[in-house]
């Protein structure tokens, strides 16, 4: 190839097209399913095996692709309806996609496709094709999650069972309470797994059980971890504990529950930066008899294998989180793979169910608050049932918890925006002058702008633009000391395992007497020089999908355009159910109806092979 060949390719690699690809490649290259980064993979690996027939390292290129999208596999019966819904709109021949059985022959036959023994870069199965890498892991989570589910519930104390009887009652209104299953499952079982919505008394139930158990007369009390993706996660969940703890008053229960580890699952595992691995692994097992993950919608596939292969086989784990919220950044769907069916299956249905799995799940589905959230939970749960009508309905009610702005040129968007601008500014004067962090923290999480995407109309980019020039305007001289100012809130993008900070912590760059500093809660409150900062980015708008994990007391929510692949209803019902006084919606009425309508689901083995049985189901 010339130099000015070169010069082309490269050239057309960053506009997005391949122009050594031809035939298939080429033209799904053409149509913005394949980027150059799958089609380069899917070839370098078919020159390895020597591998020529199209339909394979098409295959090989979509499971590439797949992968960027949070796919585990892809599914050769449902592959061209996937793709097409992620990809552009295009004029994509339907004659371009394989036929699904000369397809999957022609994948059988293949020298680059195995059955995950061997060393082959492609694994088949059940109709599903996955990189050698995932399969692995997925086939290392089920083995997990299956040998947790074939050991039997132990005999709690009688003293135990009566305490946790008195707080939850086994039996309320002629029906078995599932919080009181929960409690009692949790610390008798080698494997729980409480899902539920905002409300329903997750860490309500946590926070209680653990109080019961640190009551107990018979001593030691067993070494417990409490842990969640992200610190502010980790450190709710401990609120919680202590809250509960705050109602008992024993010297005796203070002092067991303060030996509760708490803090993110790299925390836990021991991440060890200059090795870049986890010290806590299948040979290097962790102590601790019972270890509660939080948030478990965040965990990808690979994270969810190496915690539950660190705990021993003898404790307990709980798994907990809203199997409905947006699914992890990373790869894999593992908390609504694992709760499955049960989501929408009675107490009594799940107990019935031959699936294993089945009776290890508790679904919390009843909302104890009764405040400001009722409006707030209502439009979520129509959102969750993608009743659109139902929906608009709520929006148009005139409720002061959720309000919605159709149109950004109305006097009701200006009049959000000078509220949010307010705030803002509100902020900066703190953070210029404070000496209380945490209360300028409390701040930060009063008001949220939440978008989809990064770029584009209605984005991350363009709230930062517009609230940043306020602020110069209105603050003279405010940045002119570069990107760092006070009341610049920030976003940790990548994992720092020295500072411990996490992908997804957000600080706020406060003015002190050593100068700038960024200060992170949870209490104790860390302060850093900017300088000491790893990646980061700015967060006066920040997506919903960076989002998961905190809590605002307001939240505006900026919708994206109908063009938009990121507008599912699983995104809107986590940006919604991340406030808990009220909710502004700024979007166009056809926009919020396909927000609610369309549901996304990522690609997976993980649900179909730990709930093969689960037809079986008696009503």
């Amino acid at each position: 190839m010339s130099a000015l060949e070169e010069r082309i390719e490269k050239a057309a690699a960053r506009s997005g097209i391949v122009l050594a690809a031809s035939g298939r490649l080429a033209a799904f290259n053409d149509a913005g399913i394949l980027s150059p980064v799958d089609v380069h993979a899917a070839t370098v690996i078919a020159r390895l095996y020597g591998e020529t027939d199209e339909q394979v390292i098409l295959a090989a290129a979509l499971v590439v692709r797949g992968s960027r999208f949070g796919h585990v596999c892809i599914r050769l019966d449902q592959q061209r309806d996937i793709a097409t819904a992620e990809g552009q709109e295009s004029d994509l021949s339907e004659e371009l996609w394989p036929d699904p059985e000369k397809w999957l022959k022609a994948l059988q036959q293949s020298r680059m496709v195995g059955d995950g023994l061997g060393p082959e870069p492609l694994v088949l199965t059940g109709g599903r094709l996955y990189s050698e890498r995932y399969f692995r892991y997925e086939q290392q989570l089920v083995e997990l999650i299956q040998g947790r589910c074939s050991n039997g519930y132990g005999i709690l104390e009688p003293e135990l069972r009566e305490s946790l009887g008195r707080i939850f009652p086994p039996v309320e209104n002629g029906v078995v309470n599932p919080q009181h299953q929960a409690a009692v499952r949790s610390l008798s079982g080698p494997l729980t797994v409480l899902a539920g919505g905002p409300g329903t008394g997750k860490t309500y139930v946590l926070g209680r059980m653990l109080v019961a158990l640190a009551e107990q007369s018979h001593p030691p009390f067993p070494r417990v971890a409490l842990c969640a993706p992200t610190g502010k996660a980790a450190a709710r969940l401990g609120e919680e504990v202590a809250q509960a703890a705050s109602l008992i008053q024993s010297e005796l229960v203070q002092q067991r529950l303060s030996t509760i580890s708490r803090g993110t699952i790299h925390r836990l595992l021991g991440w060890t930066w200059r090795r870049g691995r986890f010290r806590h692994n299948a040979r290097n097992r962790l102590p601790h008899d019972l270890v509660i993950v939080d948030e478990m919608s965040m965990v990808s596939l690979p994270l969810a294998a190496k915690l539950l292969s660190a705990v021993r086989d003898d404790a307990s784990v709980v798994l907990v989180g809203d199997p409905f919220q947006l699914e992890s950044i990373e790869v894999g769907t593992v908390l609504a793979d694992i709760v499955g069916p049960a989501v929408d299956l009675s107490y009594q249905r799940v107990e019935k169910t031959k699936s294993r799995i089945g009776r290890r799940v508790v679904v919390l589905d009843k909302v104890h608050r009764h405040d400001e959230r009722g409006m707030i939970n209502a439009f979520a749960q129509a959102v969750k049932k993608g009743d659109a009508d139902q929906g608009v309905r709520f929006l148009q009610a005139g409720d002061e918890a959720l309000t919605w702005v159709p149109d950004t040129s109305s006097e009701a968007f200006e009049r959000e925006m000078q509220r949010l601008i307010e705030h803002r500014s509100r902020l900066v004067e703190q953070a210029r002058s404070t000496d209380s962090p945490a209360a300028v923290l409390s701040s930060l999480e009063e008001l949220a702008v939440l978008a989809a995407n990064r770029e584009g109309e209605g984005s991350v980019a363009e709230w930062q633009r517009s609230i940043e020039a306020a602020l110069d305007e209105r603050f003279a001289g405010l940045r002119y000391g570069g990107e760092w100012y006070p009341g610049r809130p920030v976003m940790i993008t990548s994992n720092d395992y020295r500072l411990e900070l996490f992908n997804g912590d957000i600080g706020l760059t406060i003015q002190t007497e050593d100068g700038l500093r960024v200060v992170f809660g949870p209490e104790p409150v860390r302060a850093f020089p900017p300088t000491y900062l790893g990646e980061h980015s700015t967060v006066h708008a920040l997506t919903i999908h960076k989002s998961q994990g905190s809590q605002f007391k307001n939240v505006v929510v900026s919708l994206p355009s109908t063009e938009s692949r990121l507008l599912t209803r699983q995104l809107l019902y986590t940006a919604v159910t991340r406030a808990s006084d009220k909710v502004t919606i700024i979007g166009s009425e056809t926009a919020l109806r396909l927000g609610i309508e369309r549901s996304a689901r990522r690609a997976s083995g993980l649900g179909t092979r730990l709930w093969v049985e689960h037809d079986h189901v008696t009503a």
